[in-house]
């Protein structure tokens, strides 16, 4: 049988909820509210097989998009593996969308790195008070880019084990450099000319991110990279062009380094979004308790294409990578 809750609007600081939450057999759905900075209430999903005993805990640490992880319709890639890891885990699962994401509120458009990373940590907090929540069997998930900065939102509290799904470690600035060149070559380039190509885009993101401008204020400044641009003149994958300052700022070398807890990192060998090389990083920072999946023809979105360009082409729209998503499950459920 389907159990599922609708949380009531009890109380004025709750989030009104009109349509029905997402279900899953044998699971209680609870949609619940935090209050994030600012003021702004974000929404939660709370899920858990009936009952009142302590369980494993996954707190999810959610993607760059203003996509929100409430599981919709038939859900692909990366939200079949949160579907799998709320049916299939035996423990309570906790996620909660980002400022302006689903029911929350604010506008995910114009909120920085540090306001998102601040809501998370208030979620956290939350999520460790919940009374079924086992304080020595937590379980982050981290996916894409909260899968590189799962270790800031615990920070020192103790965590059983991580998951980081397609995530990065190196700085902000190396990634994309890394991003920019698979695109290119991907894009079918002739090898020949892909430093020339490259060379204003490395030139463009040193100045936006290291002199903190937006890319429309780097091509004011330095004319001969007008038109190099690709996205908006202010933002950059739908968040603003401070969310990437901030992402610069950060050393997520040295929190991964701090971390000793069980570790799982996976990566697709057809992600082009993100390097192995950040992979390989987490698993020599957290030492011996930390091992590499690596997800043969997967993509960033954890499906799978026949070859390299395919899922270049159709990045979260190949065939569900089942048995990672089996060695993932078995991994959280080993906590």
């Amino acid at each position: 049988m389907t159990a599922f809750l609708i949380l009531a609007v009890a109380a004025a600081g709750e989030l009104p909820r009109t349509k029905p939450l997402e279900q899953h057999p044998g699971i209680e759905t609870v949609a619940g509210t935090v209050e994030g900075p600012g003021g702004r209430r974000l929404r939660t999903f709370t899920t858990a097989p009936p009952g009142a005993g302590r369980l494993l805990s996954v707190f999810v640490v959610g993607w760059l998009s203003c996509d929100s992880v409430e599981l919709t319709g038939t859900p692909r890639g990366v939200n079949r593996l949160i579907q799998d890891v709320v049916r299939k885990s035996g423990g309570l699962v906790f996620r909660v969308d980002k400022p302006g994401a689903g029911d929350s509120e604010g506008d995910c458009a114009k909120t920085d790195f540090a306001t998102e990373l601040e809501g998370y940590r208030r979620a956290f907090a939350a999520f460790q008070e919940h009374p079924r929540v086992d304080p020595a069997r937590v379980v982050l998930l981290g996916i894409s880019n909260g899968g590189g900065f799962a270790p800031l939102v615990a920070g020192d509290a103790p965590v059983a084990a991580y998951v980081s799904v397609g995530g990065w470690s190196k700085t902000w600035f190396e990634h994309m450099i890394d991003l920019e060149r698979r695109r290119i070559v991907l894009s079918g380039t002739d090898p020949a000319k892909v430093a020339a190509l490259l060379k204003p885009l490395a030139e463009l993101h040193a100045a936006y991110l290291f002199d903190r401008l937006t890319p429309a204020q780097v091509a004011e400044r330095r004319p001969h990279l007008k038109g190099i641009w690709y996205d908006e003149p202010d933002s950059q994958y739908g968040r603003p062009a401070r969310f990437y300052h901030q992402l610069q700022e950060l050393d997520l070398a040295a929190a991964w380094g701090k971390v000793r807890a069980p570790t799982l990192v996976v990566w697709g060998d057809y992600d082009w979004i993100m390097d192995r090389e950040d992979q390989e990083q987490i698993v020599r920072l957290v030492g011996p308790a930390a091992r590499l999946l690596v997800v043969p023809r997967a993509d960033h979105g954890l499906t799978q294409h026949p070859d390299e360009k395919t899922a270049f082409r159709n990045m979260g729209r190949g065939d569900y990578a089942a048995a990672a998503a089996e060695e993932i499950l078995a991994f959280i459920r080993a906590r």
